[in-house]
């Protein structure tokens, strides 16, 4: 006679013991899925930008940027810009609260075929804390942060609220503070900020055309450039600075939901 093992009995009992397939209780109907809009985002847009000479009109490079408005006011910019003149390409990330004050910011620069640098940037309690990773290493820096401030990640669409503290009641030129990322073409410097300080005035309210369409907007000059923006977000529609024959203009609008 045959005998078996504990370990064979074990098993052989476990199995009669263990329901049969068609015995195992059926899932629970998983609950509908959401058909409708994103109930995070209260709102969205989307655009393009043209980089122009002004003399000829000749296109430098375009510009792709997603905005998305969420439930407690704070925005998100998500930005692609391909300047093909200079063989530069950012990409961009930026959070900002309901009052456009900077939360934290993502980019990354490749220029003449090469890695530049990325860099992420964390505003808290006062304080900038960054750290850029590239050719050279990681390089940490650490700042105490104005009362109003914005940041330039160089897509233009990281420049919309630089303009946003202007205080239209009290009128003429105001300073405006931004952090300015280090985008240069040379690879031995790390993609860092520094504070620049710009002087700005409201020109007046201005109807502006432009390939998007034709929108209502505040005209503000800061030096020789001057910048036309519009609606709840600080959208720029159109940037200009004749000295240096440069000039940016909305060409694709879309908001949803």
């Amino acid at each position: 006679m045959m005998i078996l093992s504990p370990t064979v009995l074990f098993l052989a009992v476990s199995a009669l013991a263990l329901p049969s397939q068609a015995q195992l209780p059926l899932p629970a109907t998983p609950s509908a899925e959401n058909t409708g809009p994103n109930t995070n985002i209260t709102r969205w847009a989307r655009g393009t930008y043209e980089y122009r000479i002004i003399s000829d009109q000749r296109l430098r490079g375009v510009e792709t940027w997603q905005l998305f408005v969420y439930r407690d006011g704070s925005r998100s910019m998500i930005m692609w810009h391909d300047l093909f003149a200079t063989n530069t390409q950012f990409t961009g990330v930026a959070r900002v609260d309901k009052n456009m004050r900077p939360l934290d910011a993502f980019a990354q620069f490749f220029t003449q075929g090469k890695f530049k640098g990325a860099v992420q940037i964390v505003f808290n309690d006062g304080t900038m804390d960054l750290v850029s990773t590239g050719p050279q290493g990681q390089v940490h820096q650490a700042q105490t942060t104005p009362d109003a401030f914005s940041i330039s990640l160089h897509p233009l669409a990281s420049d919309w609220w630089h303009y946003w503290y202007y205080d239209h009641k009290k009128k003429g030129p105001q300073v405006s503070r931004y952090y300015s990322l280090e985008a240069g073409r040379d690879l031995g410097l790390p993609v860092t900020v520094r504070l620049i300080e710009t002087e700005q005035a409201e020109s007046g309210e201005e109807n502006l055309t432009v390939p998007a369409g034709t929108f209502k907007t505040i005209k503000y000059t800061s030096g020789n450039s001057a910048a036309w923006m519009s609606g709840p977000d600080s959208m720029l529609v159109k940037s200009s600075s004749p000295k240096s024959d440069r000039e940016y203009v909305l060409r694709t609008y879309e908001v949803g939901p």
